[in-house]
């Protein structure tokens, strides 16, 4: 058996780059015969792979990982032969704990740049996730939930009297002024304008009353509306 890299993958050119890079980091076997580097390699390289890198970086990030996991396996190999040495089995072991704390937060770090990617991939460029890639795998493009329309029966926001708005808004207070009819004697929230009180209060649209029949069977839930302008109004109130 050759200890020869892989054919490269069609949808990264990067491939024989990133398997000489690994192949350098990685810590000399004790029975170094060129069939048991070639089984050292192709595990490593496996291991890469299965990190999925999306672009140069993180290949290399990524052979890096995989390379200090191997120093800190070897490093905790060696501390098992050093049985009859405790200060040479106690340097093993702290230098293993060390190349362990590194690969970990090196894979840390590529899992955030991933995710971040990937967000931004799904935002702007859905259909680029559908390429042969991510180097060496396919990823099939998540589903894009459609957006729920607003109700047949619904009101635009921009369209509703003040009264209204805050009953959306706010439909506990909007239906706690209506019961009371006024403000609460303590009012645990910051009290709108008299005349907005009085508007509330005397209101007689469907969406003031149904905060009404809302307060009597317990819910306080609004009343539905057109809401893709609300957001801009909240800041009003």
């Amino acid at each position: 058996m050759q200890s020869t890299p892989p054919p490269p993958n069609p949808s990264g050119s990067n491939y024989r780059e990133t398997f000489a890079y690994l192949c350098s980091m990685l810590p000399k076997s004790p029975h170094d015969t060129p069939d048991v580097r070639a089984v050292r390699n192709m595990g490593a390289m496996d291991a890469v792979a299965a990190l999925n890198p999306a672009d140069a970086f993180e290949a290399r990030l990524a052979a890096r990982i995989v390379a200090m996991d191997a120093h800190a396996a070897d490093a905790l190999r060696s501390a098992s032969l050093a049985v009859n040495d405790p200060a040479e089995m106690h340097r093993c072991r702290a230098q293993a704990a060390s190349m362990s704390r590194q690969s970990n937060a090196a894979l840390r770090a590529l899992l955030r740049m991933q995710e971040t990617h990937g967000k931004q991939m799904a935002e702007t460029h859905p259909a680029a996730m559908e390429r042969a890639g991510y180097w060496f795998h396919e990823i099939p493009t998540p589903a894009h939930a459609p957006e729920p329309a607003p109700p047949a029966d619904a009101t635009p926001f921009d369209q509703l009297t003040e009264a209204e708005r805050y009953a959306v808004m706010y439909p506990d207070r909007a239906a706690r002024i209506r019961a009371a009819g006024g403000l609460p004697p303590t009012p645990d929230y910051g009290p709108p304008e008299p005349e907005l009180v009085h508007d509330i209060v005397h209101g007689s649209s469907p969406i003031l009353q149904a905060l009404d029949r809302q307060r009597r069977n317990g819910a306080a839930e609004p009343p539905r509306v057109a809401v893709s302008a609300t957001a801009s109004h909240a800041a009003s109130f």
